[in-house]
């Protein structure tokens, strides 16, 4: 069994860099309570002269939150790949859990507290959380939400949503859908194509009919990737996945633009690529995608202390608009990003699987 797609890997990367592309605007009003530099020219419409590269990267600004959906896709993909063959999907509901828990909590855990002790002085020199209590973040931090992002239920919560470090929700939501991924192993291992492609369509059809249940978006997009994983293992020519993943991508621009579609045309691309290139720097994609956890859950912790740095300091906000600062702060982020997943993330991972194996 192939260990891992690489290219699948870069495309992990870049789900998480959009996301940190996007919130860049919170180093403005109203994210950042002490800016003068007003984000928003209208509602959801932004001051093109404040943002750097933004003639360059607009459309990153604007949708890269769609980022979250992608990593949805991603991660339903690389589960399949991982647990429906014979070898793994025996796995016990203890096994596989722990290996979820092991992976995700650690880091959520400090990061949590890292967004607390911030908010926490934040508050007292700018008597504001910072980023949050906004008409676009209008998540509250109180006992409530501390506990529902303690016991890792955030996105399961409207009020609770956008608080404290509130990326995080997205991967609370996905918590449900790995209960869901797990009680269906033995079925899909056998059903593979029918049944991945049967849960799609409920989802679809559950999202379409405007069904409030807050996991449906991600059960969408999760068991299209399940789906892409058996189409792929199930296409022994190579080069009709690149014609597909070529005609996806052009569908996309005929009507609607279409996130799910698009998205799935990058995979299938991506797997082509993974089984057609030898290229030597291939394996560096595997060391980006490492980055992708933390880098999602260390930006918010690294723009409070920024922006508690800067009010400390009466720094100029003017910096946050120059092209240097942005990429010195991506740089950083990823750099924070890597030392976080080579001494904490994964040390604390193998400890865990071990401690409850």
């Amino acid at each position: 069994m192939k260990k891992k797609y690489q290219h699948i890997e870069i495309l992990r990367f870049f789900s998480a860099l959009m996301v940190v592309i996007t919130h860049y605007i919170h180093f403005f009003n109203p994210f950042n309570k002490l800016s003068s530099l007003k984000i928003y020219k209208s509602f959801l419409e932004f001051d093109s002269s404040i943002l750097p590269f933004y003639d360059l990267i607009e459309k990153v600004y604007r949708f890269g939150y769609v980022g979250v959906y992608f990593f949805w896709l991603i991660s339903g993909f690389v589960l399949a790949h991982t647990y429906l063959n014979k070898e793994r999907c025996q796995i016990s509901f203890k096994k596989f859990f722990v290996n979820r828990f092991a992976r995700l909590y650690p880091l959520h855990f400090l990061t949590l507290l890292l967004v607390f002790v911030l908010q926490f002085f934040l508050r007292i020199e700018t008597n504001s959380h910072q980023i949050i209590g906004n008409e676009i973040y209008n998540g509250e931090n109180n006992l409530e939400s501390f506990l529902s992002h303690l016991f890792f239920i955030s996105g399961w919560i409207k009020e609770s949503k956008f608080s404290y470090n509130f990326p995080i929700w997205s991967v609370s939501i996905e918590i449900v859908i790995y209960f869901l991924f797990f009680l269906s192993i033995q079925y899909l291992v056998k059903l593979r194509l029918l049944l991945s492609s049967i849960i799609f369509i409920i989802f679809l059809l559950l999202e379409k009919n405007n069904i409030n249940l807050f996991f449906i978006s991600c059960g969408r997009y999760f068991f299209s990737g399940v789906f892409l994983f058996f189409l792929c293992n199930n296409i022994k020519n190579i080069n009709y996945i690149l014609f597909i993943a070529l005609l996806l991508f052009i569908s996309n621009f005929i009507g609607n633009f279409k996130y799910n579609i698009f998205f799935s045309s990058l995979i299938l691309l991506a797997y082509y690529l993974d089984h057609n290139t030898t290229y030597r720097f291939k394996n560096f994609y595997s060391k980006l995608g490492n980055l992708t956890y933390g880098s999602y859950l260390l930006h918010i912790p690294l723009s409070l202390l920024i922006i508690l740095f800067f009010s400390k300091f009466k720094l100029h906000e003017n910096i946050f608009m120059t092209e240097y600062f942005f990429i010195s702060y991506l740089f950083i982020i990823f750099i924070i990003s890597h030392f976080s997943f080579k001494f904490f993330e994964d040390p604390i991972r193998t400890y865990l699987k071990k401690l409850f194996k």
